[in-house]
């Protein structure tokens, strides 16, 4: 039965992750037609109705209200954390060529978390971890390395920058959610997130005074990329968290980049460069590290 509980919850979070590796691919299918703001207030719009409708009829639903006041402070901490880190992510998208390489540099978001733990929760961590940081850290490196120049800033490009911003404060949205899970439903969490991302990205088209418009292709490509995203992946996500621990859910998520990658290749016709797809495989094996030294350090 165990054995069986375990199996379930890693086949729930193999597929979470299948699911949210489509936002990579049809978030940039549907950018060729739109910009990012239009794309955002669509995209969140169907997120948050999708995330209202299951959290209305099928879970059983807590009242804003009921919340203490610092959970609801937290909420409005990780709405805010939210939009900076999705507006950065799809900026991210939006600047590269290949979708694969945002993945490779997403996956550095458990690093964040590390360091946020250290810090503020004093979490200590072992050899295997440190190590797993130093290679992610490795892999961030060789993919922005570029043999034609040879100074520091050639290092740091604005799509990867977007990318590690938003790495930066997902991992603080994640500490902060982790922070009062046992007050905040998980799904009230995805439905606050889903409402300040709508808002944010509404309020941003008021501020460069602009009209979303789409075109038939980019609003078949926010519709089902939300769905996979947006919706599906978290649900699925927080379902194999019942049956096994955050960390095998973390380590599994860690394989969507050749999800990613395979995705690129078959919609786009274009894969990563050698310097991108080594440092994308020592980012995964890193975060593999990170996992197993975060396993270990469980079991004693």
């Amino acid at each position: 039965m165990v054995l069986s509980s375990k199996f379930k919850g890693s086949g729930l979070a193999l597929l979470a992750t299948i699911s949210f590796s489509n936002i990579y691919i049809f978030s940039k299918l549907a950018m060729k037609d739109v910009n990012l703001s239009s794309f955002g207030v669509l995209w969140f719009a169907f997120a948050l109705l999708y995330n209202y409708l299951y959290y209305y009829f099928f879970t059983d639903r807590k009242k804003l209200s009921s919340l203490p006041t610092k959970s609801k402070f937290i909420l409005f901490l990780i709405g805010c954390s939210e939009v900076i880190s999705m507006c950065a992510f799809f900026l991210s998208i939006k600047l590269t060529e290949n979708p694969a390489v945002v993945s490779f540099l997403a996956n550095t978001s458990p690093i964040f978390v590390i360091f946020i733990g250290f810090i503020f929760l004093k979490i200590r961590y072992n050899l295997l971890a440190v190590i797993g940081i130093a290679v992610t850290l490795g892999g961030v490196v060789l993919i922005n390395y570029n043999n034609t120049v040879s100074d520091l800033g050639s290092f740091v490009t604005p799509a990867s920058l977007a990318a590690l911003i938003f790495a930066l404060f997902y991992g603080i949205s994640l500490v902060l959610a982790r922070s009062e899970i046992n007050t905040i439903p998980s799904t009230m969490i995805t439905v606050c997130r889903s409402l300040f991302l709508f808002l944010g990205f509404g309020l941003y088209n008021l501020f460069i005074f602009e009209v979303p418009h789409y075109t038939a292709d980019s609003l078949l490509y926010i519709s089902i990329g939300s769905i996979f995203g947006p919706f599906l992946g978290v649900t699925l996500t927080f379902a194999s968290l019942k049956f096994v621990d955050a960390s095998i859910t973390t380590l599994i998520c860690t394989s969507r980049s050749f999800f990613i990658v395979l995705g690129a290749f078959i919609f786009m016709n274009i894969l990563p460069d050698n310097n991108q797809l080594l440092g994308g495989i020592c980012i995964i094996l890193g975060i593999v590290l990170i996992t197993i030294g975060d396993i270990r350090t469980k079991s004693y």
